[in-house]
């Protein structure tokens, strides 16, 4: 079996592919990327925060020394990620601490919101599982990051396709 190691200059294939990338091959990698989820053998590190769901409005901090993620109606926490087949190996991301948004009354979470990841492409380098003469092979990727988390309304399915014919992608009232 061949024993394989990580390139000595990673660090600095990376920085020319940050020094070389333009607009147009970073939506070029985006349309042959997977979006977002946790690749099987990534880890997860909490870093920041906790993963506590408010149970309303009223148990979110105004503290205004507070952080942004911690005052949202669709808080987060940040974790580290770490995946040994992308460089860099370790990212810090957002995880969603709620499925729904924080309700402003007691009563519970709402059935018309839900909390969603919102993601930036960011560009790493992915080990392509080929090893010449040693030395593990990378190739330029884009990476979903989840940045933090939103609360939106949500949508329905519609029978048949296309949106409404209200000019909506809401959905027509039967």
């Amino acid at each position: 079996a061949v024993i394989c190691s990580e390139p000595t200059n990673l660090a600095e294939q990376y920085s020319q592919y940050m020094a070389n990338a333009t607009v147009s091959n970073m939506l070029e990698y985006l349309e042959s990327s997977t979006a977002g989820g946790v690749a099987s053998d990534e880890e997860e590190q909490l870093i920041y925060g906790n993963r506590i769901c408010p149970s309303s409005i009223k148990a979110i901090t105004t503290d205004p020394k507070s952080s942004v993620f911690e005052r949202t109606t669709c808080p987060y926490f940040l974790v580290a990620s770490h995946l040994s087949t992308r460089y860099p190996k370790i990212i810090t991301e957002a995880r969603c601490k709620c499925s729904g948004c924080v309700p402003l009354e007691e009563n519970g979470h709402s059935d018309l919101t839900r909390c969603e990841p919102v993601y930036r492409p960011v560009r790493v380098l992915s080990r392509t599982g080929n090893c010449v003469n040693g030395v593990y092979q990378y190739t330029a990727a884009v990476h979903m990051k989840q940045e933090g988390c939103t609360c939106v309304r949500k949508t329905e399915a519609l029978s048949g396709s296309g949106s409404g014919s209200n000019g909506s992608d809401d959905p027509i009232p039967m």
